[in-house]
C-alpha cells in the first residue's frame, strides 16, 4: 500500500513534470523560431546590404568609366588632331586591359568612325578596326560618350562600352559566401540551441529532483506526522478507548481537524458517561418501580380492610337505628295508650320514662357510632390521600422511565382516579354522617324533653291531654327524623358496599401487578401485566445498556 506522501509526491511531480515539459516545448519552439527569425533577418540584412553595395558598385563603376572616358577623350583629341590612328589604338589598347571595358569607338568631327577596339565575348584578346562589328553584343545603356576637344574646339567624340557582368559575378560570389556563412551560423546556432535545450532539460530534471526531495521532507513534517497522530487516535477510538487526547498547536486545516477530533472525543466521552449514569439511574428506577408496586398493593389491602371495617360499623349503626325506630314506635304506642287510659297514667308514665331513657341511651349510642364512623371516614380519607401521593410518585417514576413505564403510568392514573373517587365518597359519607349526627342530637334532645314531660305528668295531670298532643307531635317528628336517619344510613351502607367492592378490585389488580399474574381475558389485567412486563423490560434494557457502555473506557 502506497503512503499518502508517495501519492502526493508522484502526483505533484507528475504535474510539475507535465507543466515543465509543456513549458520546455513551448520555450524550445520559441527559441527555434527566434533563431530562425534571427537567421532570416540576418540573411535579409546581408541581402539588402549586398544589393545596396551592388548599386553603389554600379554607380562607382559608371563614375570610373566616365572619369576614364574623359581622360581618354583628351588623349584621343591629341591623336585625332594629328590623325595618328596607330598611336590612338595603342593608347586605347592599354585601356581595354580593364576587364570591365568591352569596346571603345572613336568618331571624327563628322561622326564617322575613326577607330574601334573591342574584346570578343569570352576572350581577353583586344581587336581593332575602323568600326565595331555588328555581332558584338553591346548595350548602349552601359556606355559613356565624351567629346574630344582640342583648344576648346570639338574635333571628334569617344564612346566607351563597359559591362556590369563582372560586378554582378562578384556580387553573386559574395552572396554565395554570405549564404554559406549564414548556413554555418545557422547550424552553429542550432547546435548551441540544442546544447541549451539539453542544459535546460537537465536543469529542469535537477529542479524536479530537488522538488521531490523537498516535497518528501515537507510532507513528512507537515502531513505525515499529524496524520500518524490522527491514525493513532482513530485506532484507539476504535478500541473503545475514550481517554485519548489530541493536542496540537497547528493553525492549518490539519490542526483544525485534530482539534475537531479532540472535541468530538470529549463530547463522545461525556455522552457515554451520561449514558452510563442514566443506565444506572434507570436500573434503580426499575427496582424502585417494583417496590412501589408492592407498596401500592399493601396500601390497597389496607384500604380494603379499612373500608370493610367501615362497612361493618355502618351495618351495626343501621341495626341500632332500627332499634331506635322500634323504641320510637313503642313510645308512640305508649303515649296513645296513655291518652286512652288516663287511669293508668302513673304506670304508663313510669314505663314511658323507662322507654325514654332507653331511647336516649340508644340515641346516645347512635351518636357515638356516628362519631366512630366519622373517625373511620377520616381514616379512609387519609388513606386515600396517601394513595394519591403514592400514585403521584408512581406516575413520576413512570415518566422518568420513559416509554418503558407507560403501562405503569396507566395503572398509576387508575389508582389516582380511584383514590379521587374514594375521597369524593368519603366526603359524601362525612356529610351524610354529619346530618345523621345532627338528627341524632335532635332525637336525643327530644327524648330528653319527653322524659321531662313524663316526669311533670305526675305534678300536672290537668295538662295531660295538652301535653299528650305535644308528645304526639314530638313523637311524629322523632319518627320522621328516625326515618331520615335510617334512609341516610342505608345510603351510606350502599356507598360503603360499592367502596368495599372497588377496594377489593383495586387490591386484586395491584396484587396481580405485583405478582405478574391475573385473568388473561381482563383488559385491566392486560394493563397490569404490561406494566409488570415493562418494568422487567426496563430492568433488562438497563442491564444491557450498562453492559454495552462498560466497553468504553472514559477514565
Amino acid at each position: 500500500m502506497q503512503s499518502i506522501v508517495t501519492k502526493i509526491v508522484i502526483s505533484a511531480c507528475g504535474v510539475v513534470f507535465l507543466l515543465s515539459l509543456l513549458g520546455s516545448v513551448a520555450l524550445i519552439k520559441s527559441e527555434i523560431r527566434l533563431v530562425e527569425s534571427f537567421s532570416d533577418e540576418h540573411l535579409e540584412k546581408i541581402s539588402q546590404s549586398l544589393e545596396a553595395r551592388e548599386q553603389a558598385e554600379k554607380v562607382s563603376l559608371r563614375k570610373t568609366v566616365r572619369s576614364n572616358t574623359d581622360i581618354l577623350s583628351r588623349i584621343c583629341a591629341i591623336h585625332l588632331n594629328n590623325f595618328d590612328e596607330d598611336m590612338l589604338k595603342q593608347s586605347l589598347r592599354a585601356y581595354l586591359k580593364d576587364p570591365e571595358i568591352l569596346a571603345v569607338n572613336v568618331f571624327n568631327t563628322n561622326g564617322d568612325s575613326f577607330a574601334a577596339l573591342w574584346k570578343p565575348p569570352g576572350s581577353p584578346e583586344v581587336r581593332g578596326s575602323l568600326s565595331l562589328p555588328e555581332d558584338i553584343p553591346l548595350d548602349e545603356r552601359f556606355s559613356v560618350q565624351a567629346d574630344c576637344l582640342h583648344k576648346g574646339k570639338k574635333i571628334g567624340s569617344l564612346r566607351v562600352f563597359y559591362t556590369e557582368a563582372i560586378l554582378a559575378e562578384n556580387i553573386r560570389g559574395i552572396r554565395q559566401e554570405v549564404r554559406v556563412e549564414a548556413n554555418t551560423f545557422h547550424e552553429s546556432s542550432r547546435e548551441r540551441l540544442d546544447l541549451v535545450i539539453i542544459n535546460q532539460c537537465l536543469g529542469a530534471g535537477f529542479i524536479l529532483l530537488v522538488l521531490m526531495v523537498c516535497l518528501i521532507f515537507l510532507l513528512k513534517a507537515m502531513v505525515v506526522k499529524p496524520l500518524s497522530l490522527l491514525l493513532h487516535t482513530a485506532r484507539r477510538l476504535a478500541e473503545f478507548n475514550l481517554t485519548v487526547e489530541v493536542k496540537t498547536d497547528r493553525k492549518d486545516e490539519v490542526g483544525v481537524l485534530l482539534n475537531a477530533m479532540d472535541r468530538m472525543t470529549l463530547a463522545f466521552r461525556k455522552i457515554v458517561s451520561d449514558v452510563k449514569s442514566d443506565g444506572e439511574t434507570l436500573a434503580d428506577a426499575s427496582e424502585q418501580m417494583t417496590l412501589n408496586i408492592v407498596t401500592i398493593a399493601s396500601a390497597a389491602e389496607e384500604i380494603s380492610i379499612s373500608i370493610g371495617n367501615v362497612w361493618n360499623r355502618t351495618r351495626e349503626m343501621s341495626r341500632n337505628n332500627e332499634t331506635v325506630a322500634s323504641a320510637i314506635e313503642e313510645m308512640s304506642s305508649s303515649i296513645n295508650e296513655l291518652g286512652m287510659n288516663s287511669q293508668q297514667e302513673y304506670a304508663s308514665t313510669a314505663e314511658a320514662v323507662k322507654m325514654a331513657e332507653r331511647a336516649k341511651q340508644t340515641m346516645t349510642s347512635l351518636g357515638e357510632a356516628a362519631n366512630e364512623i366519622g373517625e373511620v371516614t377520616e381514616l379512609i380519607k387519609r388513606i386515600a390521600d396517601k394513595t394519591s401521593i403514592l400514585a403521584l410518585n408512581a406516575d413520576i417514576e413512570a415518566a422518568s422511565a420513559g416509554e418503558a413505564g407507560r403501562g405503569f403510568a396507566v395503572v398509576a392514573n387508575e389508582i389516582k382516579g380511584f383514590a379521587r373517587q374514594i375521597t369524593l365518597a368519603t366526603d359524601d359519607i362525612s356529610s351524610r354522617i354529619s346530618g345523621m349526627q345532627q338528627n341524632t342530637g335532635q332525637a336525643v334532645s327530644v327524648i330528653g324533653d319527653v322524659s321531662d314531660i313524663i316526669h311533670k305528668i305526675n305534678a300536672s295531670s290537668e295538662k295531660i291531654l295538652f301535653m299528650l298532643e305535644e308528645q304526639m307531635k314530638t313523637a311524629n317528628e322523632i319518627a320522621y327524623n328516625a326515618v331520615g336517619v335510617n334512609t341516610r344510613i342505608n345510603d351510606i351502607s350502599l356507598a360503603m358496599e360499592e367502596l368495599t367492592k372497588g377496594a377489593n378490585e383495586v387490591s386484586k389488580r395491584v396484587g396481580m401487578a405485583a405478582k405478574g399474574g391475573g385473568d388473561e381475558e381482563s383488559g385491566d389485567g392486560d394493563d397490569l401485566r404490561e406494566m409488570n412486563a415493562s418494568a422487567a423490560d426496563v430492568a433488562r434494557l438497563s442491564r444491557d445498556l450498562l453492559h454495552l457502555v462498560e466497553k468504553f473506557k472514559v477514565r
